[in-house]
């Protein structure tokens, strides 16, 4: 089984961890729900899990969200959704959006771990610190490409680590990336499938018609703390991928597996 790893948050050319542990702010991991809109009559019928929630006013978070100072992490894993969409109406209050068109879904409740899948995960103080990273350096960028793009390269650089993906590509027996799309495409650490590029679930958005809008701002492995199996017994590889729309700040949650 896969050990615990740290949550990943991103904004700003920034990165920060998320761990186990106490500061000054109270970022927490687990916990009941944490405002309306969560209930499942609110959702489906669905139970969605509160991970962390983090305090925006805390510097070392790269995250901001106009009028928002709690940031709560959720997802379904009810296998009758893979993606889930919430947008913050106040630190009081949420409204959430499921994907009408996916059809690899469960036609009924069922978990990652049938037998006892926790209502909530147990909640434990989480603190959060700044994580090295440099827009401008060749292996901080390729590293974190996915998020942040390759862009405050030089072009010297930039030419390398184009030159580096194709010749990686090639000795896969893959295509080797050629056009600027492509590389954008292939160059997604650290995604493990790729860099996902879902349109916005909020139905009133302009971004729910256009793919490829959305910013990552958190990456959350499957125990987030020792001991939290968020996907259960067996899920260890799974990541969860938090987006912001910037249009109308839903959040969109979906997983990867590596």
């Amino acid at each position: 089984m896969a050990k615990a790893r740290k949550t990943f948050l991103f904004g700003r050319d920034r990165i920060a961890t998320a761990t186990r542990g106490r500061g000054k702010h109270e970022h927490t991991l687990g916990g009941p729900h944490d405002r309306t809109g969560t209930a499942r009559a609110d959702c489906n019928g669905i139970l969605i899990h509160l991970l962390h929630r983090l305090d925006l006013t805390d510097p070392a978070v790269p995250i901001r969200i106009p009028g928002v100072r709690w940031l709560p992490l959720y997802y379904c894993f009810d296998f009758r959704a893979n993606d889930l969409g919430y947008r913050l109406v106040s630190d009081e209050e949420l409204v959430t959006f499921f994907p009408d068109d996916d059809p690899n879904v469960s036609p009924e409740e069922s978990w990652p771990d049938d037998e006892g899948y926790p209502l909530e995960f147990p909640t434990c103080p989480i603190t959060v610190g700044a994580f090295g990273y440099d827009p401008a350096d060749l292996e901080d960028a390729c590293r974190w490409a996915g998020v942040f793009g390759i862009g405050k390269l030089s072009a010297r650089d930039q030419a390398t680590a184009k030159e580096r993906t194709a010749e990686l590509m090639d000795g896969l027996g893959l295509h080797a990336p050629e056009t600027d799309e492509e590389f954008e495409r292939v160059m997604c650490s650290p995604f493990a499938q790729g860099r996902p590029d879902d349109p916005c679930l909020n139905p009133a958005c302009p971004n729910r018609e256009k793919r490829g809008q959305l910013t990552p701002i958190a990456l959350l492995p499957a125990e987030p703390v020792p001991g939290v199996h968020t996907f259960g017994r067996y899920g260890g590889g799974v990541q969860l991928i938090f987006q912001l729309c910037p249009e109308c700040a839903t959040i969109r949650v979906s997983n990867q597996c590596d």
